[in-house]
C-alpha cells in the first residue's frame, strides 16, 4: 500500500473516531440536560415554598409564577380549589419567574412574599398579593403598601424590611428566574406536573394532568 493510501486510511479512521465521539458526547450531554431538568422540576429543595404533605403526595405540581401577572392571578383560586379537592394527594410548589420586562413591581412583590415566608407567612402574603394585585401593580413605590400588608399579618416589621432588602432574598428570586429561562419557559404561569411541562389552554388542563398522574 502506498504512503498516500496509508495517510488517507489513517485520516479516515480519525474522522470516524471524531464523529463517533461527538455522537456519544452529544448523547451524554442531552441525557445530562434531561436528568437535570427532571431533577429541577420534581425535586423539592430546602428553600421551596410548598403546600401539602411531601410524604403522602402522589403528584408534585411546580408553578413558576409572577405575582404581577394577571394570568397567574386568574389561576390563583383554581389552585386553591384543586388543593382543597385533592388534599394530600398533591403537593403544590411555588417558584418565582418575575417577568421584569413588563412587570415593574414583580420582583418587589416576590421579595415581600419571601420576607413574609421567613416569618412563616409566605402563603398568607402570597394570597394577599394576588387578591390585591390591582391595588399595588401600578404603584410607583409598592414597598410601603407591602409593609402595610406585613402589619396586617402581624409580622415583625423590622425583620420584614431587613429580609425584603437583603441580597439573599434578591439572589433567590433571580436564581429561580434564571432557572425558568434555562428551562425554556415562555411565560407565566408555567406548570410542571410530576416533572412534565403542561400545555395550558384552559383552566381544566391543569386538573386533567393531575388526574392522569393520579391514575398511574
Amino acid at each position: 500500500m502506498s504512503k498516500k493510501k496509508n495517510q488517507n486510511t489513517i485520516l479516515l479512521f480519525v474522522i470516524v473516531g471524531i464523529v463517533v465521539f461527538s455522537l456519544i458526547f452529544t448523547g451524554f450531554l442531552n441525557s445530562f440536560r434531561f436528568s437535570s431538568k427532571k431533577e429541577i422540576t420534581t425535586s423539592l429543595r430546602e428553600n421551596d415554598w410548598f403546600l401539602g404533605d411531601k410524604t403522602k403526595a402522589k403528584v408534585i405540581v411546580i408553578e413558576y409564577s409572577d405575582f404581577q401577572c394577571p394570568a397567574c392571578r386568574a389561576f390563583f383560586p383554581i389552585i386553591k380549589d384543586l388543593k382543597k379537592k385533592y388534599n394530600d394527594e398533591i403537593l403544590f410548589v411555588y417558584r418565582h419567574f418575575p417577568l421584569i420586562e413588563i412587570h415593574s413591581n414583580a420582583i418587589l412583590a416576590a421579595k415581600a412574599a419571601e420576607a413574609a415566608g421567613n416569618q412563616n407567612k409566605f402563603w398568607q402574603m402570597h394570597d394577599m398579593l394576588f387578591e390585591r394585585q390591582d391595588d399595588w401593580k401600578n404603584d410607583k413605590n409598592p414597598k410601603e403598601r407591602f409593609i402595610s400588608y406585613a402589619k396586617e399579618l402581624d409580622l415583625d416589621i423590622k425583620k420584614f424590611e431587613e429580609d425584603f432588602n437583603s441580597e439573599t432574598t434578591t439572589k433567590k428570586i433571580l436564581e429561580q428566574r434564571n432557572e425558568s429561562l434555562a428551562l425554556g419557559l415562555r411565560g407565566t404561569p408555567s406548570f410542571f406536573v410530576n416533572g412534565k411541562l403542561i400545555e395550558i389552554k384552559r383552566f381544566e388542563d391543569l386538573e386533567k394532568s393531575i388526574q392522569e398522574e393520579l391514575q398511574k
